[in-house]
């Protein structure tokens, strides 16, 4: 069993893919069905196959779908999600840039660690962006808005994806800082943020996974682990 399940991975796309001059992402995993496309017309995914900025990807029901950067960064998707490659910006395999907005479902994003400048990797959904330097972490997208980030590895920022009526006003202190990090909620390593469908952002606290959520972090740490 243990060497079929090697072999199912490797089938599936465990190697590091190769990426034309210019790629923004490609699929390196998928198990089950998966489509992309842009304004309704989406096309079956197939591993090897190239998602471009602006277009949405969607996952039938049991399914699993892995996207890679020419940095390393990898980006998971599970049964039953939609994403939005927004934005993916290299300087050869140096990233510039990375967004993805995650419509709906569970995700997992290992972010191959920053090497300075102004280089960003974020996740955002209807009511915040979540953006990270180096890290492993989960989101899950809800119906009604609401977003839940559990961060693995690392550190993350989590903030409002929009300016909304009766922010908090900063007053005076010992430093000036600027409106995002204000706004920020950091979390690091087994802490979570939870976002409330209206967009409220709770501050970071412990967590501890169970049932699917612990499922989707065993296989996606196993993942990442090159397991």
């Amino acid at each position: 069993m243990r060497a079929l399940s090697s072999l199912l991975l490797l089938s599936l796309g465990l190697a590091t893919p190769a990426f034309a001059e210019g790629a923004s992402a490609t699929v390196s995993l998928l198990s089950g069905a998966a489509q992309a496309g842009t304004d309704g017309k989406l096309r079956a995914l197939a591993v090897g196959q190239e998602v471009k900025v602006g277009e949405t990807v969607k996952t039938q029901k049991g399914a699993k779908l892995e996207l890679s950067f020419p940095d390393g960064s990898r980006f998971r998707v599970a049964s039953d999600a939609e994403i939005v490659l927004t934005d993916a910006d290299f300087s050869g395999k140096k990233r510039e840039h990375i967004s993805l907005k995650l419509l709906a479902g569970r995700a997992w994003a290992s972010v191959v660690k920053a090497t300075g400048g102004k280089d960003s990797f974020e996740v955002e959904t209807k009511n915040a962006v979540t953006g990270v330097r180096g890290t492993s972490f989960a989101v899950l997208a809800a119906a009604d808005a609401s977003a839940l980030v559990r961060v693995y590895t690392g550190t993350v920022g989590v903030r409002p994806s929009a300016v909304k009526k009766g922010d908090r006003k900063q007053v005076s202190g010992p430093k000036e800082i600027d409106r995002r990090q204000w706004e920020e909620i950091v979390a690091t390593a087994m802490k979570e943020v939870r976002v409330s469908s209206v967009g409220d952002i709770a501050p970071a606290q412990d967590f501890e996974d169970s049932g699917e959520s612990l499922e989707w972090a065993q296989w996606n740490q196993q993942r990442d682990q090159g397991k």
